[in-house]
């Protein structure tokens, strides 16, 4: 075999081990349990708005655009 083929064919391997090492990470119960619960909290939090539709930053405490998404000092989700 020339160094080509055996480079292809190793890099071929070395792709099929990480494509193994990924789909097992993937099926970890304890990992999905943990997103989906940290999803449910974050669909369920009420978010209070006044009037105007303005929502305070968390993290910086600047008032902002509800329609924005995320704030325009710090750049932190509403």
């Amino acid at each position: 075999m020339t160094d080509a083929t055996l480079l292809i064919v190793g890099i071929a391997m070395f792709g099929a081990l990480l494509f193994l090492a990924g789909s097992v990470a993937r099926d970890d119960p304890r990992m999905r349990a943990r997103w989906d619960a940290n999803f449910e909290g974050e669909a369920r939090e009420l978010r209070r708005t006044d009037a105007t539709g303005a929502l305070r930053c968390r993290r910086c405490g600047a008032s902002g655009n509800e329609r924005a998404g995320a704030c325009a000092r710090c750049g932190a989700a509403l």
